[in-house]
C-alpha cells in the first residue's frame, strides 16, 4: 500500500487515505481496528446521523469521499452536508485514543450512531484471523445516568499484555452492540444495507461472536446536537473489566481551525451503483435446470437447497440470507496423493467472491490473491471481483438466485428481469489452471470490470507484486521481499483472457493508485468473457486444458477412485445422505492433506503432527491406500527432533521446511506411534522399519545430513515418552496440553504435575498395538502393562469415575481433577478419557459400562456428546487452571464443548462396545438436512463438516447460568467453523470400518457391523486390497457370512466387551466381484 497519511502522538498512530478513510490505529503494535483498509472499500468505522421521519428512519453516512476532508498534526475534519443535515465532525488523537467532536445541524429528528471495528491484538495475529481474535474480546457493559459505556479486553495475552478499550461519548449512550452480525444482519449480503439502522433502537445485548464492532447510539436530537464520541486505550489491563475510566473528556485539547490543511477531494472517473442481486426464482425454474434432485432442504414449502445426482450442491438465495456463515468452498484440482504440496487450490464464496485465496501449494506463502476478511461480504475487493456495466455505471455482482458448487468448480446464476447470467468458476484436472467464465443466456452484450486483488504472499499490502504485461498477458513473479523466491524459485502466475485492457485502481480513480492492491480487467461488450490464471512450479506452465466439462467429469471420477468406489444402497435415505457425506467429507479430508485451510480458519499450509495422523491417516487406512499410508509415516518420522526425540506441533510438509512450531502438546509424540501399529496391522509391512530417513534439526530447523532406521526413530520415541513419565509412574506428564487446546495449564506448576488420562489412554493404546506388531514387542508389552497398573492404581483405584486430569505433586497426595470430588474447577465429567479408555481396551467390562452411563447422564446433549459436563469457569476472561477454556469470551468451537471430532471418538467407543447407537450418532452430526434429526438445529451449509456445534449462548455467563438448556434442547444449536480438520478423515474411518466394521488385515478381511435393525438389507460396495466387494448386511439370530452364497467358517475377532468380529480370510475370495453376506445380530452390546 503506497504511503498514506500518518498521525502520530507518542505512541498512538492513526493512518489515513487522502479522502479521510481510515486504514489503521495502532497503540505501540496493537492493531486497535479490524482491517487494515483500501479506499475502495466500505468502510468499516463510520459515523451515521439518522433522520427519524414519521414511519421511516433514514440514515446517512458523515465519512464519505463527499465530504470536505482536512487534516492536522493531530487529527481529521470531515464537513458537508447529505440528507436534510450539514455536519462537522472533528478527529482528534491523543496518546491513549481518540475522540470524535460531531456537530449535525437539521430541520429534522435526529439521534447519532457510531460504529468502530475492533481487533484489540497485534496486528499480525489480527490478520491471521480476524473471527478468532474476535472470539477473544470480553465485552463490559457499564450503565449509570450517564448511559451506556462499554470496555472490551484481549483476553489472550499480546506480548504478555492485555490491552484494553473503553468507548462512550459525553452525551447519554442509550443503545449500543458489541458484534457487527447485530448492526449489519446476515441479509446485508443481498440488500447491501445495515439492518439496525432502521430499527429505532440498537439491541442493547453483549454479543461475544465473531464479527467486533462496537456501535453506540445517541439519544434524539431536534435540528441541532452535537456529541463527543471517544476510544480510550489501555495498554495493559491484567484484571477483568470493571468499574469505567472517568474523567477521559479531560484529555482532550482544544483546536483551531486554522491547524487543519485541506485535501482534495476524489474524482471518480467511474459511479458504482449497487451491486446486483439475482432475483428470486420459482420451482419450475429450478425444475427445468436441475430436473433430478436429491435430499431437498425446504422451509415452508420453498426449495433452499439440494443436491444434483452428480452430488454437486445447490442453494438458494433464500437460504443464504439465513445464514452468519455465508456459503463457500475450497476447490482442488486433480490431488497427487504422493506428493500433494503442489496441489492448486481456490476459494469461492456464493455472495461473489468467485476466485479468493488462490494458491499453488502452500496455503499461506504461495499464494496469488487475497482471502474474504468477513463473513457478511462488507469488504468487497478480496479476490476476484466482476462489475457489470448498467447505464453507464459499475454493479458489482453480489448474491446470485441459484449457486452450485463441485469440488473443482462453482457456478453463481444470476436471474435478471431480462436475462439469466452465469459466471462459473473452474480448475483444471492437472494443468493447474483456473478458468472464470460469464455469459448470458440471452445473448446479450455485457460490458465488464473483472478486479483481483493480488497479494503474491500471504496478506494484502505485506509483499512488492512484480509483474511483466505483455501482449495483454500479466505474469506474477516472486519479488526479492517474498519468501517465495528463497523456496519456489520458478512459481509463477500468468493471466490471460477476452479482457481489451489491463490497467490497475486508477480506472476508477487516480489517487487510488497503490492504495488497494488491485490489478483491474477491461472486457468490452460481449455475451461471453473469460479470464483466466495458470500457476507453474518448474520452468514451463503445463499444456492448456481449455474443455471444463472434461476436467469436471474427470475430477468426479477421480473421488470415487480415492474412496475405494464406495456405494451403498437402501431404500431408507440413510443410503443416500451417506453416499453424498462420503464424497464431500472425502473431498474435505483432501483439504486438510494437501491444502490445509478452511473457510473461517483460512490460514493453514501445515500438518499439525497429531491431525495429520488422524483425519488423513485414518482415511486412508479405511480406503486401503497402503502406498499413501507408507509415505505419509515416513514423511512425519522425518519431522522428529534428533535431540530431543519430539515432533513440533505442526510443521510445513513442503519445501518451507524450517518454518513450525517447535513446543508441542503431551500427546503429539504418541500419535506417531500409535500410526506405526495400525500400519502394521493393516500391511504387514515390516520392511518400512528399515527405510532410512533424516530428522530435523531443532536449532536450524533443517533435516539432517545423518538418517536413521524408521525403527530406530521409534525407539528414540520410547525413550523420550519413558522420560516424561511421571516419578515413580508409567503416567505422562501433561506438558503443554494434551488433544483439547483448551484446556492448556495456565501455569507452571499445573504443566509440571498434571497427567492427562485421556493420553495415558492413547499411550496405552499405541505401545499394547506395537507389541502385537513390532519385533521388539516384548518391551511395548512390558510397557504397557505398567501404565494399565498405574492408571487402575491412580485413576480409578478408589473411584469409579476417571479423572479428567490427575494432579501429582511430589511429596503430596494425588488429586483429581475434572472430577465428583473436584471442588476447585467444580466440573465433574470430561469426555475423552472415558471414550479413549473404551477404544484402547484399557478398562474392563464394569468400568467401561460406568463410563458410558455418565456420558449418558452428564455428556450426552440432542446435538452430541460435549467435551466436559459444565464449561470451565468464566471471570472476564483471566485464567486460573486453564488458557483457552477460562480466556474465550464467545461460547464456541472448543470451548462450546460440542466439538465434532470427540463426537466421532464416542462414535468409535460406541462401535467398540456393539452399541447400534452409533448409527444415529453419525446422522447427529451430519449436515444435510440436519434439522431432521437435531430439531434445534439451525440452518446452515450442507455440504461441508462442522467442527462443532455451538449453543447460540450470547455470551459465557449466559451459557454457565443456562447450561442446562442445551441438554433440554430448549436453546438453537449452530455449525461452528468449517473444513479445516482431520474430522472428515476420522468421520469416514468410523463410517466404514467401525460402523460398517468393513476392515482389513495384511490376510484377512473383518467384518464388524454394528447397525440398527431397521438398515436390515443395507448394500455396500467397496473396492480393497484389488478386492471387489458386493456385501449385503443381513439381520439375524446368529452371526454370520456367506461369500457368494456359500456359508464361510465363522472365526472371530477378540474384543473384551462383547462377540468380536468375524474374520475372512482373503484367499476366500477371487479377485472379481464378490458377493458378501453378512449376518449380524440384533444385540450385541457390551
Amino acid at each position: 500500500m503506497t504511503k498514506l497519511i500518518e498521525i502520530k502522538q507518542v505512541n498512538f498512530t492513526a493512518a489515513f487515505h487522502q479522502q479521510g478513510q481510515l486504514a489503521w490505529m495502532k497503540l505501540n503494535d496493537i492493531m486497535l481496528n479490524q482491517v487494515i483498509q483500501n479506499p475502495l472499500e466500505n468502510r468499516l468505522s463510520q459515523i451515521y446521523v439518522r433522520e427519524h421521519q414519521k414511519n421511516n428512519i433514514v440514515a446517512y453516512p458523515l465519512l464519505t469521499e463527499g465530504a470536505d476532508v482536512a487534516f492536522s498534526e493531530t487529527g481529521v475534519s470531515y464537513q458537508g452536508e447529505v440528507g436534510p443535515f450539514s455536519f462537522n465532525v472533528q478527529m482528534q488523537f491523543h496518546p491513549q485514543g481518540w475522540f470524535y467532536d460531531v456537530q449535525v445541524e437539521g430541520e429534522a429528528e435526529f439521534d447519532l450512531i457510531y460504529l468502530q471495528d475492533l481487533g484489540l491484538a497485534e496486528q499480525a495475529a489480527v490478520r491471521t484471523n480476524e473471527a478468532y481474535m474476535s472470539q477473544y474480546i470480553d465485552y463490559h457493559v457499564t450503565e449509570d445516568e450517564a448511559g451506556f459505556t462499554i470496555q472490551a479486553r484481549q483476553n489472550q495475552p499480546q506480548n504478555n499484555q492485555f490491552p484494553a478499550i473503553q468507548m462512550g461519548a459525553s452525551t447519554k449512550i442509550i443503545g449500543y452492540a458489541t458484534d457487527g452480525f447485530d448492526i449489519y444482519g446476515t441479509n446485508y449480503k443481498l440488500t447491501n444495507q445495515l439492518a439496525a439502522l432502521t430499527e429505532a433502537d440498537l439491541p442493547n445485548r453483549v454479543y461475544q461472536y465473531e464479527f467486533a464492532q462496537i456501535t453506540l447510539q445517541t439519544e434524539k436530537f431536534q435540528s441541532s446536537g452535537a456529541t463527543t464520541f471517544y476510544g480510550y486505550v489501555t495498554e495493559n489491563q491484567p484484571v477483568a473489566s470493571g468499574a469505567k475510566h472517568e474523567n477521559i473528556m479531560k484529555l482532550k485539547a482544544p483546536q483551531a481551525e486554522t491547524d487543519y490543511r485541506t485535501v482534495n477531494k476524489i474524482t471518480r472517473k467511474k459511479n458504482i451503483a449497487t451491486p446486483i442481486t439475482g432475483e428470486p426464482v420459482s420451482e419450475n425454474w429450478l425444475q427445468a435446470k436441475f430436473p433430478d434432485r436429491i435430499q431437498e432442504e425446504k422451509q415452508d414449502g420453498n426449495i433452499l437447497s439440494f443436491f444434483t445426482p452428480n452430488y454437486a450442491h445447490v442453494v438458494t438465495r433464500e437460504k443464504e440470507a439465513q445464514l452468519e456463515r455465508p456459503h463457500g468452498s475450497i476447490l482442488l484440482d486433480k490431488v497427487n496423493l504422493l506428493n500433494p504440496e503442489t496441489t492448486l487450490s481456490a476459494t469461492t464464496y456464493m455472495y461473489g467472491a468467485f476466485l479468493s485465496q488462490l494458491v499453488a501449494g502452500n496455503t499461506n506463502m504461495n499464494k496469488w490473491n487475497s482471502h474474504a476478511r468477513n463473513p457478511l461480504n462488507i469488504l468487497q475487493t478480496s479476490g476476484v471481483r466482476i462489475y457489470l456495466e448498467q447505464d453507464s455505471k459499475l454493479r458489482l455482482l453480489g448474491v446470485p438466485s441459484v449457486w452450485e458448487t463441485g469440488t473443482n468448480y462453482s457456478t453463481w446464476y444470476y436471474q435478471l428481469a431480462d436475462d439469466l447470467i452465469t459466471v462459473q468458476t473452474t480448475l483444471t484436472t492437472a494443468s493447474k489452471e483456473a478458468y472464470v467464465t460469464v455469459k448470458s443466456e440471452q445473448g446479450r452484450a455485457y460490458k465488464l470490470v473483472l478486479t483481483n486483488q493480488v497479494t503474491m504472499g500471504t496478506n494484502e499490502y505485506d509483499t512488492t507484486v512484480k509483474k511483466v504485461i505483455e501482449d495483454n498477458v500479466v505474469i506474477y513473479y516472486p519479488a526479492n521481499d517474498s519468501p517465495i523466491l528463497a523456496t519456489y524459485p520458478a512459481l509463477r502466475f500468468r493471466v490471460d483472457g477476452s479482457y481489451e485492457m489491463v490497467t490497475d485502481e486508477s480506472y476508477f480513480a487516480e489517487e487510488f493508485v497503490g492504495k488497494a492492491g488491485l490489478d483491474v480487467f477491461v472486457f468490452e461488450a460481449a455475451n461471453h468473457a473469460t479470464f483466466h490464471v495458470q500457476a507453474k512450479f518448474t520452468e514451463e506452465f503445463a499444456e492448456i486444458q481449455s474443455d471444463l466439462e472434461v476436467a469436471i467429469k474427470e475430477i468426479r471420477a477421480n473421488y470415487d477412485e480415492i474412496t475405494a468406489q464406495f456405494h451403498l444402497n437402501h431404500p431408507s435415505m440413510a443410503a443416500e445422505k451417506l453416499n453424498l457425506t462420503v464424497y464431500w467429507y472425502a473431498h474435505q479430508m483432501l483439504v486438510h492433506y494437501a491444502s490445509p485451510h478452511g473457510l473461517e480458519q483460512y490460514s493453514g499450509a501445515a500438518w499439525g503432527t497429531r491431525d495429520v495422523s488422524q483425519g488423513p491417516f485414518e482415511f486412508f487406512l479405511a480406503t486401503g491406500n497402503k502406498a499413501v499410508l507408507r509415505k505419509l509415516i515416513l514423511t512425519i518420522y522425518s519431522h522428529q527432533y534428533r535431540d530431543t526425540g519430539d515432533w513440533p506441533q505442526w510443521f510445513m510438509f513442503d519445501k518451507y521446511t524450517t518454518i513450525q512450531q517447535e513446543e508441542s502438546h503431551g500427546d503429539v509424540i504418541v500419535w506417531p506411534l500409535k500410526i506405526i501399529g495400525d500400519y502394521l496391522e493393516m500391511t504387514g509391512d515390516t520392511e518400512i522399519l528399515e527405510e532410512e530417513i533424516p530428522f530435523v534439526d531443532r536449532t536450524s530447523k533443517n533435516f539432517t545430513n545423518e538418517t536413521s532406521t524408521l525403527m530406530k526413530h521409534i525407539e528414540l520415541t520410547v525413550q523420550t515418552i519413558e522420560s516424561r513419565f511421571m516419578k515413580g509412574t508409567a503416567l505422562s506428564n501433561y506438558g503443554d496440553g494434551d488433544w483439547d487446546d483448551t484446556l492448556q495449564p495456565a501455569n507452571a506448576q499445573l504443566k509440571k504435575n498434571m497427567v492427562s488420562s485421556w493420553t495415558v489412554a492413547l499411550t496405552y493404546q499405541a505401545f499394547k498395538r506395537l507389541a502385537k506388531y513390532l519385533p521388539t514387542g516384548e518391551k511395548f508389552a512390558t510397557l504397557a502393562t505398567r501404565v494399565q497398573t498405574h492408571f487402575e492404581q491412580y485413576m480409578i483405584g478408589k473411584t469409579d469415575v476417571i479423572p479428567g486430569f490427575l494432579y501429582l505433586e511430589e511429596g503430596k497426595a494425588p488429586v483429581w481433577m475434572i472430577h465428583p470430588e473436584d471442588k476447585d474447577t467444580n466440573i465433574k465429567y470430561r469426555l475423552i478419557p472415558l471414550t479413549r479408555s473404551v477404544i484402547a481396551e484399557l478398562v474392563n467390562k464394569e468400568q467401561a459400562q460406568r463410563n458410558f452411563d455418565i456420558i449418558d447422564t452428564h455428556l450426552l446433549h440432542p446435538d452430541g456428546v460435549r467435551l466436559m459436563s459444565e464449561p470451565a469457569h468464566y471471570a472476564g476472561g483471566v485464567s486460573t487452571h486453564f488458557k483457552r477454556a477460562e480466556q474465550a469470551a464467545n461460547f464456541g468451537r472448543e470451548v462450546g464443548l460440542q466439538y465434532v471430532h470427540a463426537h466421532i471418538r464416542y462414535i468409535e467407543s460406541l462401535a467398540k462396545i456393539g452399541d447400534t447407537n452409533a448409527w444415529h450418532m453419525l446422522e447427529v452430526i451430519n449436515p444435510i438436512n440436519i434439522q431432521e434429526v437435531v430439531s434445534n438445529a439451525t440452518l446452515r451449509q450442507s455440504n461441508t463438516y462442522f467442527s462443532s456445534s455451538d449453543a447460540a449462548f450470547l455470551d459465557r455467563y449466559q451459557a454457565q447460568n443456562e447450561f442446562s438448556r442445551v441438554k433440554e434442547g430448549s436453546i438453537p444449536v449452530k455449525g461452528g467453523w468449517r473444513i479445516y480438520s482431520s474430522g472428515p478423515g476420522i468421520y469416514l474411518h468410523q463410517l466404514i470400518s467401525a460402523v460398517l466394521g468393513i476392515r482389513q488385515t495384511k490376510d484377512t478381511f473383518i467384518f464388524d457391523p454394528i447397525l440398527p435393525a431397521e438398515l436390515n438389507g443395507l448394500e455396500c460396495h467397496l473396492e480393497l486390497d484389488n478386492y471387489p466387494l458386493d456385501i449385503t448386511f443381513e439381520l439375524s439370530d446368529d452371526a454370520g457370512i456367506l461369500v457368494d452364497g456359500e456359508k464361510q467358517p465363522l472365526e472371530n475377532e477378540a474384543n473384551p466387551y462383547r462377540t468380536g468380529a468375524i474374520i475372512l480370510p482373503k484367499k476366500n475370495l477371487t479377485s472379481k466381484c464378490s458377493q458378501v453376506t453378512i449376518k449380524f445380530q440384533k444385540n450385541n452390546r457390551l
